[in-house]
């Protein structure tokens, strides 16, 4: 049987935060996606202004390496089959020239402990992979076998390896 190897490079969640919005409930919508352990450093907040002088910021969490790896397959875990089904059929759209894997979470859905994909008002999601030196191989099938194998008891895949 074929063990698919995904390597998780990194991982960035951020969100706009909007005037009318609470900074504090729009970082907790995020941590709903990845489990407050995992996190290296604190949420990094930038003010912004919008497109017609309102005041906005973001907010960004970073992780690199093995709690890259661990957010995704928890992500991975997470995700209602729905749209794990959605993701593994749009999985080429949603990957960049640079092999980095673009997710799109409801900040309200995240924000009730309801993860799904949406496009409007989102909590975004950037995975980046290390690249095989391997041109046979190609990212999107390891990525869409790693999400389309059965979980194990903890959540974790049972026939994939993430790092």
């Amino acid at each position: 049987m074929h063990r698919a190897l995904v390597q998780v490079v990194s991982a960035r969640i951020s969100a706009i935060v909007h005037a009318t919005e609470n900074p504090e409930k729009v970082i907790y919508a995020m941590r709903q996606a990845c489990p407050q352990e995992l996190f290296q450093s604190k949420p990094e907040r930038r003010g912004l202004r919008g497109h017609y002088g309102n005041e906005i910021s973001t907010v960004t969490l970073s992780l690199r390496g093995r709690p890259a790896g661990l957010f995704f397959s928890h992500l991975a875990r997470i995700l209602p089959s729905g749209d794990r089904e959605t993701l593994l059929n749009d999985l080429d759209t949603r990957l960049d020239e640079e092999g980095r894997l673009h997710l799109r979470l409801g900040k309200e859905q995240c924000f009730r402990g309801a993860l799904r994909l949406k496009d409007q008002d989102p909590i975004k999601i950037l995975v980046s992979f290390r690249k095989s030196s391997d041109p046979g191989l190609r990212l999107a099938e390891d990525i869409r076998q790693f999400l389309d194998i059965p979980l194990d008891h903890n959540g974790s895949p049972s026939d994939a390896k993430v790092r």
